[in-house]
């Protein structure tokens, strides 16, 4: 293809309407001329396609752009550089250059860069320097920042919450926090967070985005959130090279902020009224003994028909265990008995094997190995040494997060072992083509609107057991990924099966 001249084309399209440019850009791309261009007509292509936003077109605005920039053509560098960048990232390698920045979560960032190329090598592209590029990000984000903090009350579409920024005073700030007496407080649908700091720290888990520095030591993150009233949100200031906190001890996070319209705060025994003892158990599965963790109700004897809750994770059950022994003191929910297996321990060779026991799908050996330990070796034990109840109407299955996922496959894959399903913020959306029966157990779900995945997979979940027509409660919180939502949540769920 290719009667006229490519460079006569390439003129043409430059000057041509949006309307006439979509034939003239199907004749360059296929002209026989286009591959040999250089200079002024290679640039002029370069650009054409790159204005065409067609992510097939980015090999070839590279390649013309690279022949300009070798033949002196000002500013075809540049143009190269954002389509490798463009090519990287679309083929899941870290950008070259760093010229690519896309809005995430309200913020202007920067998807990872490859740190092999020098700020020498960009500058021969005339590409800004890499603490240029950063500043240029960070003056939009804070622009946009503050062109939302007066917008009251307005969500990018699809968003739960966005940064805001008024410029706060530190004086000002320091003076909030001895009134308040912590770090976190609500301004309307505005909440802010304070950290002593002198480097950036993120506020996880609900939040994984990056403070901005506020003077005199403190950093400040201050968001509008959806329905901030109803939130409760424990959070941890975590260095934004460190990892979320694991601790569960009491007292081991910065803070919980809870809204004038949130759910009212449980209590908490502790000491508790009734046992929690953990266990190791013989399992031929596993070929261990895994540890497992039993709460026992005051008053609870053997082969009194009290419920039992089989549950995961059982290594971070304490903070349960506590409230829910303060639920049952109060009437809030009937006593019950929670056998609590732990989870395996990350290992360094086979990585998270965790995950691998619960979710189908990452190691099958594991997985099955574990399900038979959960389904069968575990329940015979307790019913042996606790006397706890075998009447699938008296036996429940719960977990959290990929708990959740795992108690939710169990809920599916075993529906004449259980009455009910407590599945928490689980990761893992419904197969819309299982078969669910009048079998399978009450599923009552939870999860927070500021879990991202984990809240779209159990309402998912909760979608599809409607379409169904399956018995099902689905609790929506306004929280992150939170050890706290779970735990309120459950006596409420507890007292649901079996008040």
């Amino acid at each position: 293809m290719g009667d006229r001249d490519v460079a006569v084309v390439v003129a043409t399209a430059e000057g041509a309407s949006d309307s006439e440019q979509f034939d003239l850009l199907h004749e360059l791309r296929e002209h026989d001329q286009l591959d040999n261009a250089g200079g002024q007509v290679a640039f002029g292509a370069a650009r054409l396609l790159a204005a065409s936003g067609d992510p097939s077109d980015l090999p070839s605005v590279a390649r013309l752009s690279l022949q300009a920039h070798q033949d002196g053509i000002e500013g075809a560098g540049l143009i190269h550089a954002e389509a490798s960048d463009k090519i990287a990232l679309y083929t899941g390698r870290p950008q070259l250059y760093g010229t690519v920045m896309l809005e995430h979560q309200g913020d202007i960032v920067q998807p990872p860069v490859d740190k092999r190329i020098s700020d020498q090598e960009r500058a021969e592209l005339g590409v800004p320097s890499m603490e240029e590029l950063q500043r240029r990000m960070a003056t939009l984000s804070r622009r946009l920042a503050v062109d939302r903090a007066a917008q009251p009350g307005w969500l990018p579409e699809g968003q739960r919450f966005c940064r805001v920024w008024t410029n706060p005073e530190p004086a000002v700030l320091r003076a909030r926090m001895a009134s308040e007496g912590t770090t976190a407080w609500a301004d309307g649908d505005a909440i802010t967070f304070v950290a002593e700091s002198a480097s950036p720290v993120t506020v996880t888990p609900a939040f994984p985005i990056e403070t901005w520095d506020a003077g005199d030591g403190l950093q400040v993150l201050s968001l509008r959130v959806e329905r901030l009233d109803e939130a409760v949100i424990t959070y941890t200031f975590t260095p934004t090279d460190g990892m979320p906190s694991m601790n569960f001890r009491r007292g081991s996070h910065d803070g919980r902020f809870r809204g004038v319209n949130a759910p009212p705060e449980l209590a908490s025994n502790d000491p508790l009224l009734g046992t929690s003892v953990e266990h190791a158990v013989d399992s031929d599965a596993l070929g261990e003994r895994r540890k497992v963790t039993v709460y026992r109700p005051l008053g609870h004897a053997a082969g009194d028909n009290t419920p039992v809750i089989y549950a995961t994770d059982g290594n971070m059950f304490a903070p349960y265990a506590r409230r829910l022994d303060a639920a049952i003191e109060a009437g809030i929910c009937p006593p019950v008995v929670i056998v609590a297996a732990h989870s395996a321990s990350f290992d360094p060779i086979r990585g998270n094997l965790r995950a691998a026991e619960y979710l189908p799908g990452f190691d099958e050996q594991v997985y099955t190995a574990h399900q038979q330990f959960f389904m069968n070796e575990l329940p015979a034990w307790a019913e042996a040494e606790l006397g706890v109840p075998s009447a699938p109407t008296r036996r429940g299955i719960w977990g959290c997060s990929d708990g959740g996922g795992h108690a939710a496959m169990a809920a599916r894959l075993f529906p004449e072992r259980f009455g009910h399903a407590f599945v928490y913020s689980t990761g893992m959306p419904p197969d819309m083509t299982y078969e669910w029966t009048d079998e399978h157990p009450f599923m009552h779900l939870c999860a927070g609107t500021l879990e991202g995945p984990f809240h779209q997979a159990t309402e998912a979940w909760a979608g599809y057991l409607m379409l169904v027509d399956a018995p099902y409660h689905f609790t929506e919180r306004v929280a992150g990924h939170d050890l706290v939502q779970w735990a309120e949540e459950l006596p409420h769920a507890i007292n649901r099966a079996w008040g």
